[in-house]
């Protein structure tokens, strides 16, 4: 009996060992499949991380422009702004270097004119003549409409400028409608004085100043000034200009002139009248008292 018992129990923990081997195999390479290993988990995190960094950064930088932009360099800008402000202001301005794109001494021909819109007064003397622009006018109370700047034309060259409304503005701060007081204040009494030949009481006269020279030589009485007799200030400057501010309501205290270094307390204290025109221009064309004679 105790034979027969082990022969037949051989068989059967024979099959049970082969079992538990095939069921731990087939745990064992569950376990290996389902499981990366720790090298893949590490480069997978390592890649995650850096990316998540790269992000981080990129967001950090953009957020750091937005609030703090890189800085500019506004200085050409600038500088662009100033010279085109001081442009349109000296457009704006009667002064030294011209008014509204003309100069002195530029030559004049009927297409500049034209491209200008300037107009031509009627005049038989080709070799003296204004022009003007038709749409700087003002109403004067006397003349009714008027031009409010006109330019005299000598040879062909822009020889002087007339400024007649009184809200064209002049480079010396003098208005049209300014005080004579005024005019000598600005231009500290160094001004001639000459009075219109035309006007017996004085009522009408005119106050001259240099602009960018000196006399070295006195002209004679009645003669406009040449170029041997003045010295240019500056050695850029090509013409010497004067100032002529033709006054109204004033009162006679000289037959004729009174130079700038011969003004006195008593003259001062006459001196009368409100600007009625300013001319700006080359000494021929101050010295011509109508217009072009």
């Amino acid at each position: 009996m105790l034979i027969f018992h082990l022969t037949s129990s051989l068989p059967i923990i024979k099959t049970a060992v082969i079992s538990t081997l095939l069921i731990g195999t087939v745990q064992l390479m569950t376990s290996c499949d389902s499981q990366p290993s720790s090298s893949n988990n590490d480069g997978i995190a390592q890649t995650n991380t850096a990316q998540t960094n790269t992000v981080d950064k990129d967001k950090a930088k953009n957020d750091e422009m937005s609030v703090n932009p890189a800085p500019t360099d506004t200085s050409a800008m600038d500088k662009a702004q100033t010279n085109k402000a001081a442009g349109i202001a000296d457009e704006q301005i009667v002064s030294p270097s011209g008014y509204q794109k003309l100069s002195f001494g530029q030559v004049i021909t009927p297409e500049l004119l034209s491209s200008l819109e300037m107009t031509k007064a009627k005049s038989d003397n080709e070799q003296c003549y204004y022009v003007s622009n038709p749409e700087l006018s003002y109403i004067d109370k006397e003349y009714g409409e008027r031009a409010a700047v006109l330019y005299q034309i000598i040879d062909g060259k822009v020889a002087l400028i007339s400024i007649q409304d009184p809200s064209v503005s002049f480079y010396k701060d003098i208005n049209v409608g300014d005080s004579a007081t005024a005019v000598m204040k600005v231009h500290d009494d160094e001004l001639t004085y000459e009075v219109d030949k035309y006007a017996v009481d004085g009522d009408y006269y005119s106050l001259i100043a240099n602009v960018n020279f000196k006399i070295i030589k006195e002209s004679p009485l009645g003669e406009s000034l040449k170029d041997e007799n003045i010295e240019l200030n500056n050695k850029q400057d090509k013409l010497p200009l004067q100032i002529e501010y033709h006054i109204k309501g004033g009162q006679k205290f000289s037959d004729s002139t009174i130079k700038a270094t011969e003004w006195t307390a008593d003259n001062k204290n006459l001196l009368k009248g409100e600007v009625e025109s300013i001319d700006i221009g080359i000494p021929e064309a101050i010295y011509l008292v109508e217009g072009c004679s």
